[in-house]
Order: structure tokens, then sequence, then C-alpha cells
């Protein structure tokens, strides 16, 4: 490999260290609305068998919209809606709560990451559902 390339190659990976600007340094607080796409489901029975799932296999949208202020949840093709009765931080995270159809549910977010995991609870089933958060 040429000095040169080796140099620019030097560069491009310095480049990668260096931290995002301060609009990638999102907090994701609950204070703006986000966009959280669910990545994965594992579904879990009373028997204790799991199966990990896609969203759709399981109804669920792939991609959500959070508005934890106005405690909303509407799927991007507004096709569903769910009222957030609970929010609240702690320990670097957004936690939401909420119920309906007979299903409990909690969301956690990391607050510096966006990271997302989702428990949805049933008589006889539950739901770990995993994804991610942005700030559009």
């Amino acid at each position: 490999m040429s000095t040169m390339k080796a140099g620019g190659l030097l560069l491009v990976m310095a480049a990668m260290l260096v931290p995002w600007p301060a609009r990638a340094q999102q907090t994701y607080n609950g204070a703006r609305p986000m966009l959280c796409a669910m990545s994965h489901v594992v579904e879990c029975d009373e028997t204790g068998q799991c199966e990990r799932r896609t969203p759709e296999a399981k109804e669920l949208p792939r991609f959500v919209r959070v508005d934890a202020a106005k405690r909303s949840l509407s799927a991007t093709d507004g096709a569903r809606t769910a009222e957030i009765k609970s929010v609240s931080r702690t320990d670097g995270r957004l936690l939401l709560q909420g119920g309906e159809m007979g299903r409990g549910w909690s969301a956690a977010i990391a607050e510096d990451t966006g990271l997302m995991a989702v428990a949805v609870v049933d008589h006889d089933v539950t739901f770990s559902v995993f994804g991610a958060c942005m700030i559009p």
C-alpha cells in the first residue's frame, strides 16, 4: 500500500473516532417526539416455550411514533394508536406504561442511546420487543 493510501486510511479511521456533532448527541428523555423501530419480538407462552418473531408476524407495526408529552403512541400509517398512561424517568431511562385489549405493557428507552425494550403481558403469553428510537 502506498504511503498516500495509508495516510488516507488513517485519516478516515481517525475521523470515525471524532464525536458526532451536537445534533447527533440527542437525549431520548421524552421532551421531543421520537420515531421508534421494532427489530424483533420474543414470544413466550405459559409453558415457558419462547420463539423469536418479526414484528409483522405478531401484527405489530415496524415503526411507531412516541410522543411522551402528549402521552400517545401511534403507528406511522396511523392505523393504530395507544394512550401512554404513565411516563417517568429513572437511572437514565425513559419509562412508559399503558394497557389496552386486556394486555399491559411497559417500555424502557435508554436516554443516551435510544435503545428500547418493551414488555407486553397478557394472561397466558408475554412479548419482549426490542428496537431503537430516534428523534426525527
